[in-house]
């Protein structure tokens, strides 16, 4: 007893040859029998269709078309095992055409395509015009990869019957799989010239039009597909693909989510559906799309891979790491992956991973530019200028008008201090996208650190133009001043942009503007404001996000030495501008109690969110080798970083962040210093604006307002300044300022 499929239990007739001495059967019964068989078959109704094959060879054990029919039915139950004894036994006793191609479908259906090819190969020799045959023939050699074998068959197909719309269709199949794009798209064309509105005409053919790049002729052709079959997943998924080809992610979006609606465990549809909302921006949302993908294929490698791209735009760059790892585990030498996962390991301060994942990357294919490009920012972030150098050429030479290439270039000649070739990379950069606004930031800094000052505060003006700025950038009605617009008897407001720093250092420009005419309003970053009260010049103080009163002019601090066309000899240097208050610095006076020793404040790191953070900031380990009990040392960070709290713990130094509210509390601190040690952060510019004796702990390539080679600072008279001679090395910085030290405390304390 076996199942037939449909939940009920038949007999399987035993079919017996004919004893010698039984006479044969009655030849109009048996064609009564098989005509009802044949109708219960082409009605579907099996089991009927079953019973009566069945007892038709039990008057006829030799009955060829019994014998082929009942293993048409045993096909259609699945059962093919017994359909294929069924119908070898009928073509042993009648061989014809229909025959062998409905054994050759058994056939392949069990795997053996070598022997249902053969199979058609008999038909075929019986009536090689037998298209049933030849169509069966070329979808066998299709899904054997055999296209130019299958395209020949279809071409004899058609030649049999010119007005097959479907023989086209998979013709062009066959001649896309070829890249005989457009001879296939022809017989698209002929397809639907036959039929009119063909549902699978306009989708082979939008397939066809992908292919050749037609990305918008494509998505329309798939239109025209979903406007006969509304509803259908796939088709709906391919026109996503073609909007995804013409950069409208939102379209795409739309079309990849209707195809979730109507096939909710669609992966491609939900996998692209996180391409797309990565490329509108909507990267959280990209995020949940890729978990949902790899809720139903854990080793999905692409969704664990864009996964990391989300993760990594919206800064979370350890995460998109190990997204990037775990989708390298599945397809280790993907390329696009290894570069981006070098990228993220760069944010994470993984350089000799990066490095690895570059070299791994450019092992699987010396010639694949991204990854000479990536492992050339390598390179320069980890101070290997000259071999960075060799990496941007590489891809130069291949690519002469990649900006980035050139603009890393500039970088890693600036870093060399080859000045005029850094200015020619960066002016390259700019020449082939004239809208490129770290390049023209880039050569800012350049001239500005080379004292080319007029140059480099034009220049400097491309920074509002940057993304990271978009916080601090203001659209007023009223005019921007200028220095050919008059000012005096007019308000003007004057704000606050970027960090604190840059707040300190150029709030010394208020007097200038004051000095003009002007009525000021200066408005302040909330944690400099009790500070800022006490600068000269201002009218009017505000708190950034507070009401501004009524003026006439505006102007960003940062723009006023380009308006008042400073130079080195014209910098505003006199010190002090700000002032601690004094009730604050008795408040401190009596928390630190006397001391017999000189009192030395120190900063050694800023904020981690600084882009040159990693450069500028060091590690408090570097810095003990300063500390001695001739001292007493101070921290002036307010925060500590959770990697310098054992060190600091362990060390002599006093920390006293917990009681910093604001600036002016930093300020009345800094005050009470004999001397100020800091990196290039906020509190040096803080110890500059108060007059008070700095040292500045500078990386090789530092900041433009440090200027190069120089001990001194024309902004802040009472700084020096102690640099880095090889890029990252803190050790000789703090070797030189121990021993220079004693006399700048001493300098200070007479």
């Amino acid at each position: 007893m076996t199942s037939n499929g449909e939940g009920t239990t038949l007999a399987i007739p035993t079919i017996s040859p004919r004893p010698p001495d039984v006479p044969k059967p009655d030849g109009a019964r048996l064609e009564r029998l098989l005509l009802r068989a044949r109708k219960a078959h082409s009605e579907g109704s099996l089991q009927q269709a079953e019973k009566a094959y069945g007892e038709l060879l039990e008057f006829d054990p030799e009955h060829s078309e019994a014998l082929h029919l009942l293993g048409a039915v045993r096909f259609q139950q699945g059962r093919l095992a017994e359909a294929e004894t069924l119908m070898r036994r009928s073509i042993e006793r009648q061989s014809v055409p229909l025959a062998l191609a409905n054994h050759s479908a058994v056939l392949a259906g069990m795997g053996r395509e070598d022997e249902a090819l053969s199979r058609l190969d008999e038909a075929l020799a019986i009536n090689p015009a037998h298209q049933r045959a030849i169509f069966q023939r070329a979808g066998l050699l299709a899904q054997l990869g055999r296209h130019a074998d299958a395209v020949a068959a279809y071409d004899r197909l058609i030649e049999l019957a010119p007005a097959f719309a479907d023989g086209f269709l998979r013709r062009s199949e066959m001649l896309r799989a070829l890249g005989r794009l457009d001879d296939a798209l022809t017989d698209c064309d002929r397809a639907l010239a036959l039929t009119g509105r063909s549902f699978e005409g306009h989708r082979e053919r939008g397939l066809v039009l992908r292919a050749l790049g037609r990305y918008r002729e494509a998505a329309d052709s798939y239109g025209h597909a979903l406007s006969i079959t509304p509803g259908s997943a796939e088709v709906m998924f391919l026109r996503g693909v073609a909007f995804l080809d013409l950069s409208e992610p939102e379209r795409a979006l739309a079309d990849f989510n209707g195809a979730i609606a109507a096939s909710p465990g669609f992966v491609d549809a939900i996998f692209n559906s996180s391409v797309a909302l990565e490329q509108l921006g909507r990267h959280d949302e990209a995020i949940t799309r890729c978990d949902r993908v790899l809720a139903i294929a854990p080793k999905h490698a692409m969704a664990l891979a864009n996964r990391g791209n989300a993760s990594s735009n919206v800064g979370r760059n350890r995460e998109a790491a190990a997204n990037y790892a775990s989708s390298l585990e599945i397809e280790p030498d993907s390329l696009g992956v290894l570069c981006n996962y070098a990228s993220a390991l760069m944010h994470i301060d993984r350089y000799g991973d990066a490095w690895q994942a570059c070299q791994h990357a450019l092992t699987v294919d010396p010639d694949y530019l991204p990854a000479r490009f990536t492992r050339g920012r390598v390179l320069l972030e980890t101070h290997r200028y000259d071999e960075s150098l060799e990496d941007f050429a590489r891809v130069l030479a291949t690519a002469p008008r990649d900006k980035f290439a050139h603009f890393h270039r500039g970088n890693a000649l600036r870093a060399l201090r080859r000045h005029e070739e850094a200015k020619e990379a960066y002016a390259q950069a700019i020449e082939i996208d004239p809208d490129y606004v770290l390049a023209h930031c880039l050569r800012a800094f350049l001239c500005l650190s080379i004292g080319d000052f007029e140059a480099g505060w034009a220049e400097y003006e491309w920074r509002w133009r940057d993304a990271q700025l978009d916080t601090s950038r203001r659209e007023f009605a009223q005019p921007r001043w200028t220095r050919d617009r008059p000012v005096a008897d007019r308000t003007i407001l004057l704000y606050a942009e970027q960090g604190l720093g840059d707040t300190l250092q150029f709030c010394r420009y208020v007097s200038l503007v004051k000095a003009l005419g002007a009525r000021v309003i200066l408005e302040s970053p909330t944690e400099l404001k009790a500070l800022l009260e006490s600068l000269d010049g201002v009218d009017a103080l505000v708190e950034r996000g507070a009401p501004l009163p009524p003026f006439d002019l505006h102007c960003p601090l940062l723009s006023l030495p380009l308006e008042f066309q400073t130079d080195i000899p014209t910098i505003p240097s006199d010190v002090p501008y700000l002032q601690a208050d004094r009730v604050r610095v008795e408040r401190w006076r009596e928390r630190l109690g006397p001391s017999g020793r000189p009192r030395v404040g120190l900063v050694w790191s800023g904020n981690p969110k600084h882009l040159n953070d990693r450069n500028r900031s060091m590690a408090l380990t570097d810095l003990l080798p300063l500390l001695d009990d001739a001292y007493e040392w101070v921290s002036l960070q307010k925060v500590i970083r959770d990697e310098d709290q054992a060190a600091l713990a362990s060390s002599p130094i006093r920390s006293v962040g917990e009681h910093l509210s604001d600036f002016a509390d930093t300020a009345a601190l800094t005050q009470l210093m004999d001397c100020v040690v800091s990196v290039d952060t906020s509190a040096a510019h803080l110890a500059g604006a108060l007059g008070r004796p700095l040292i500045v702990m500078l990386p090789h390539t530092p900041d433009f307002r440090w200027l190069l080679e120089r001990e001194d600072s024309p902004w802040y008279p009472t700084a020096r300044l102690y640099r880095q001679p090889e890029a990252g090395k803190w050790a000789p910085v703090v070797e030189q300022i121990r021993a220079a030290l004693p006399l700048i405390v001493q300098g200070a304390v007479r």
